[in-house]
């Protein structure tokens, strides 16, 4: 999939594989920021006193520990939902939104019993601990571009050359699609390139499809193209505080949610999918080429 995708998107070769490309990511510069970086509840305790803003954490569920689906039915009727990921997951690999509407549980906004929900719970349990988070709804200027439980996800990409300040290299937003799995890389969200000087939308694209620009979402004409991302600053200045209070970093994606609330960061990433780190350069809107900011890093 990575050699046909990356030659409909740039033509020829790729020279940095997404294997290879994760290894090299995750390598470069200081080992305790990247470890810092996946471990997310210890991130966010870092990164708050820089001033980015996490969602709350009402739950933390530890690992090896077996756990009734009824302790979260409070937790879950107080606010407007949750969101449960795993401490140290990646990719969202068994995260999910759930919620409890007096009547029963749902999944992603599908109905699920509280026996198959013990289960899951118990099953990402045995492998690591969960945090059991606010669910965030998108801002209402973006309304139009959530889907179900689902808001949009902007990831930023700050970057440095060794021994600098960190600079703003990439923007992209990631539009859900209705009726897919947030995890179908090729089908399940419409990336949106940003332009990092003004947080303008271009048009998106399907990876599934990356040649057929989309100006409006398909299913509700919602309007990409020429759209200004409200709280693009905010979210910018967060980034780049975070970045700061990690010197040692080459290149880290943050995911952060325009929500209502303002705009609220998930995490960051030192390992992130190298197509999804190039797109926005296919369309010009990059800050500086990756590759040779990459290579300062490398060892003399």
């Amino acid at each position: 999939m990575d050699v046909d995708l990356w030659r409909g998107l740039h033509g020829g070769y790729n020279p940095l594989p997404q294997r290879a490309a994760s290894l090299l990511l995750a390598r470069l510069g200081d080992p305790a920021a990247h470890v810092l970086l996946a471990d997310k509840m210890a991130a966010a305790a870092r990164l708050t006193a820089a001033g980015a803003v996490f969602p709350a954490t009402p739950v933390v569920l530890s690992q090896g520990q077996s756990v009734d689906p009824d302790r979260l039915v409070p937790v879950a009727a107080a606010g407007a939902g949750l969101f449960v990921k795993p401490r140290h997951g990646h990719g969202g690999a068994g995260a999910f939104g759930l919620r409890h509407d007096g009547g029963g549980w749902q999944i992603d906004a599908q109905p699920v019993d509280a026996t198959a929900l013990a289960a899951r719970l118990n099953r990402l349990l045995g492998a690591d601990d969960l945090l059991v988070q606010e669910h965030l709804a998108p801002c209402t200027a973006l309304a139009d571009l959530a889907t179900a439980d689902r808001a949009p996800v902007l990831r930023l990409a700050t970057a440095r050359r060794p021994d600098e300040a960190p600079f703003l290299q990439s923007a992209l937003l990631t539009v859900p699609v209705p009726d897919r799995h947030p995890r179908d890389f090729l089908h399940g969200g419409i990336q949106v390139p940003v332009d990092p000087a003004s947080g303008r939308l271009a048009a998106g694209i399907l990876l599934g499809a990356p040649r057929r620009p989309i100006p409006r979402l398909p299913w509700n004409n919602a309007r990409l193209a020429g759209r200004t991302l409200p709280g693009f600053e905010d979210a910018v200045a967060m980034a780049l505080g975070a970045m700061t209070a990690l010197p040692g970093l080459a290149l880290v994606h943050w995911d952060l949610i325009p929500s209502t609330c303002g705009m609220v960061m998930l995490e960051g990433n030192t390992g992130g999918n190298w197509i999804l780190a190039t797109l926005p350069g296919v369309f010009g809107l990059e800050t500086a080429s990756l590759p040779p900011l990459l290579r300062a890093w490398l060892p003399a």
